[in-house]
C-alpha cells in the first residue's frame, strides 16, 4: 500500500511538468493552416515511434535477462 501511495504522489507531483511547453510555439502551431498542423502531428508521431521501439527493446532485454 505504501508503494502505491508513493507512486501516486510521484505521478501527481510530476503532472505540472507534462504541461510545460513553449507558449509561442503553441500559438504559432494553432494559427498555422490545417495542412501545417497535420504535418506537425505526423512529425511528432514519426519522432515518437523509434523512441518507443528502443524503449520496448530495452524493457524486453531487461525482462529476458533479469536475475
Amino acid at each position: 500500500m505504501r508503494k502505491l501511495l508513493a507512486i501516486f504522489i510521484l505521478l501527481v507531483a510530476s503532472a505540472p511538468a507534462f504541461a510545460q511547453g513553449c507558449a509561442a510555439c503553441t500559438n504559432a502551431a494553432a494559427a498555422a493552416p490545417e495542412r501545417s498542423q497535420r504535418a506537425l502531428r505526423r512529425g511528432i508521431i514519426v519522432l515518437m515511434v523509434p523512441s518507443l521501439v528502443i524503449l520496448a527493446g530495452f524493457a524486453g532485454l531487461a525482462y529476458r535477462y533479469r536475475h
